[in-house]
């Protein structure tokens, strides 16, 4: 496990951020090496996330960040690092964990982090 996703997992957590997965795609994509889903109540808590996440990777540079219009589905883009951002509604209607069959998905607060 990395520094980096580290620092990226304790800012989540202090968002209050639930359900948070992380799954391991090095060897897999060119493009980035995690993907990390995680879940808010609601939508002033997905728009609240951009802010307390900024503040939070100080040290990281947030290429990109799209969905700001709705605040019910953000994504994040941490170069090596993708993170989605949801309302906890629009990740049980798109069951966004089903894209990731077949990937391993690092436990969190498995002392691994």
């Amino acid at each position: 496990m990395t520094e980096r996703l580290g620092q990226v997992l304790k800012a989540l957590q202090n968002c209050l951020l639930t359900d948070i997965r992380i799954y391991d795609f090095r060897g897999f994509s060119p493009f980035f090496d995690f993907q990390i889903l995680a879940s808010a109540q609601n939508e002033r808590q997905v728009h609240a996330a951009i802010s307390h996440l900024q503040e939070g990777l100080v040290d990281e540079k947030i290429d990109h960040i799209e969905g700001l219009e709705s605040s019910r589905w953000l994504l994040f883009d941490l170069g090596d690092i993708l993170l989605h951002v949801l309302h906890k509604e629009e990740r049980e209607y798109y069951q966004f964990e089903k894209l990731f069959i077949g990937r391993e998905e690092i436990q969190v607060g498995d002392g691994t982090l």
